[in-house]
C-alpha cells in the first residue's frame, strides 16, 4: 500500500440505483448509474450509504466495484448472509433513481505493471473485484492471466468470464468447488511463475491468510501477493 491508493477516500459522489438483480441463492448485484466526474481504477473499493433510508447499526458497507468505467455501470455484488442486517435489507429494497451516496473508490487492489504474469485467486464473493480487473485485462493478450474461481456450487459472473477467455486466449479462468482443488491449482502455478508474477487474492480473512502462507511456503514473496479481504460484503 502506499499513500496514494487512498486518495479517492476523500471524494464523495451521489449514485443511483439502475437496477438490483439476484442472480442465485442469496448473491445479489447492483448496477448504479454515476456522474461523469467519478471515476475509479479496476480493483478499487469504495464506502457505500443510503442517505435517504433509515440503517439500523453500522450505516455504510464497503464494497468492491466490479466494474470498470467505460461501462458506464457502476456495478457492486454482495450476499444477503442470514442474518440480514438492516443495511442490506434497505439497499435490497431500494427502486430505480434511489440515491446511494459513495465514498471512493480507492484501494491497493490493482494492476501494478504491465508484464508480470497475473493469478487471480477467490473464493465466493469475493470474485467481485476480479470481474473489474478481468475486464481492464480483457485486451491484454501480451502476459497470461488466470482466474481460479473457488465456489461450492455455482460462480457468479461465469459466463462473462468465458467470453473475455474466449477472445484473448491469454486470459484462463478455472472454476473449483473444494479447498484441496484450488490450493492445487495455484500452487502449481506459484511453482510455474515464482516471483515473476503477482497473485491477487480475494475472500474471507481466514481463507486469505491460508493462502499466504501457501504461497510463501513455495516461496513467493510477500509483496507480490496482493489481498483484498471482505469488508463489507
Amino acid at each position: 500500500m502506499k499513500p496514494s491508493d487512498f486518495t479517492g477516500l476523500f471524494k464523495k459522489n451521489t449514485v443511483s440505483i439502475e437496477s438490483i438483480n439476484n442472480p442465485f441463492d442469496d448473491y445479489y448485484v447492483i448496477q448504479l448509474s454515476f456522474p461523469d466526474k467519478l471515476t475509479w481504477e479496476a480493483g478499487e473499493h469504495g464506502a457505500f450509504l443510503l442517505p435517504d433510508n433509515k440503517v439500523s447499526g453500522k450505516p455504510f458497507r464497503a464494497f468492491s466495484v466490479a466494474s470498470i468505467p467505460s461501462e458506464k455501470t457502476m456495478t457492486i455484488a454482495t450476499r444477503a448472509n442470514a442474518p440480514v442486517s438492516s443495511f442490506k435489507k434497505e439497499l435490497f429494497s431500494m427502486k430505480k433513481g434511489d440515491r446511494v451516496t459513495v465514498l471512493g473508490p480507492f484501494g491497493w487492489f490493482k494492476v501494478k505493471d504491465e508484464t508480470s504474469p497475473i493469478v487471480l485467486i477467490a473464493t465466493g464473493i469475493g470474485i467481485t473485484p476480479m470481474r473489474a480487473l478481468a475486464y481492464y485485462l480483457s485486451n491484454d493478450a501480451s502476459r497470461p492471466i488466470h482466474l481460479i474461481y473457488s465456489s461450492p456450487d455455482k460462480h457468479l459472473f461465469k459466463s462473462e468470464f468465458d467470453a473475455i477467455a474466449k477472445q484473448n486466449r491469454s486470459f484462463q479462468p478455472v472454476y473449483t468447488a473444494s479447498k484441496e482443488e484450488t490450493i492445487a491449482r495455484y500452487v502449481d502455478l506459484a511453482e510455474k511463475y515464482q516471483n515473476e508474477a503477482f497473485y491477487y487474492v480475494s475472500g474471507k480473512r481466514n481463507i486469505l491468510k491460508g493462502t499466504i502462507r501457501e504461497l510463501k511456503n513455495k516461496g513467493i514473496k510477500r509483496l507480490r501477493i496482493i489481498t483484498d479481504p471482505y469488508f463489507g460484503y
